[in-house]
């Protein structure tokens, strides 16, 4: 009786595991795993660039549509705010938003430009309307420094001796200057203040025009890796198949588990 219990248990244990074995019509191979991927596609290693991940893996033969470039967004976005959140497929308000802010930074910096080139050419007109002022060949030193000085015999006394950097002007009739009151010197400077002001915006507004490309490029990069990320997930499940084999009478059970990581 004991015998025919070890024989009865020995070929149910040998049907079973004829299911897993490796057979004639070579469907399973020496090397498969029990917790293998059965899908009819291979994994392989791709680099960073591909998949936004160094060790992110993906099908050989499947086509990486969909797959964004999270440095071709960077890039984008860089050239102009918004456009890597476009390329990317991201929230169209996110775009919207970048690409408004560019063009007001933009209209911003163009209007405060004009501003100060209008408010300079009113403190060079004041200056050779009401101090004789020379204008031909003029630096900017030379316009800062008649908002401060009297004339220019004060000039060379005074800021030669304090401040010997300082250039010296030719006494000729060309470098010469005469205001006639404080008044006038104080309202040139007011005139040159408002003038240096508005450039000084207008720098700010390229700052600003830098800073909205960078958080757009952060934001364009995080996208399209998130993007990537969704779509290597989407290779990520478990596969339960029972698959009967009618050639050897038996039945496999499969347990597939595939995972991008």
């Amino acid at each position: 009786m004991a015998r025919q219990i070890v024989i009865v248990v020995g070929l149910i244990l040998f049907g079973f595991s004829s299911g897993f074995c490796i057979d004639s019509s070579g469907l399973i191979q020496s090397n498969d795993f029990f917790f293998a991927p059965q899908s009819p596609f291979q994994f392989s290693q791709v680099d960073d660039n591909e998949w936004g991940t160094s060790s992110a893996t993906r099908p050989i033969s499947e086509s990486p549509q969909g797959y964004k470039s999270p440095s071709q967004a960077v890039l984008y976005s860089l050239l102009l705010p918004g456009l890597g959140e476009i390329y990317v497929g991201d929230s169209r308000t996110k775009a919207v938003s970048f690409l408004i802010a560019d063009a007001g930074i933009w209209s911003t910096f163009l209007l405060y430009r004009h501003l100060g080139k209008w408010r300079k050419d009113d403190y060079m007109n004041y200056a050779m309307a009401y101090a004789g002022v020379n204008s031909t060949g003029k630096d900017d030193i030379f316009w800062d420094m008649i908002g401060f000085y009297q004339n220019r015999d004060e000039y060379n006394k005074v800021s030669r001796v304090y401040t010997p950097t300082n250039p010296f002007y030719p006494e000729t009739p060309e470098w010469d200057w005469q205001w006639e009151n404080k008044e006038q010197l104080s309202k040139y400077r007011n005139i040159k203040n408002d003038s240096k002001s508005y450039y000084r915006n207008a720098n700010f507004a390229l700052g600003a025009a830098a800073l909205n490309r960078a958080i757009s490029a952060v934001f364009a990069w995080r996208s399209a890796k998130g993007h990537n990320r969704s779509l290597r997930d989407e290779f990520s499940r478990f596969n339960f198949e029972v698959c009967p084999d009618f050639c050897s009478n038996s039945i496999e059970f499969r347990i597939a588990y595939t995972r991008s990581f």
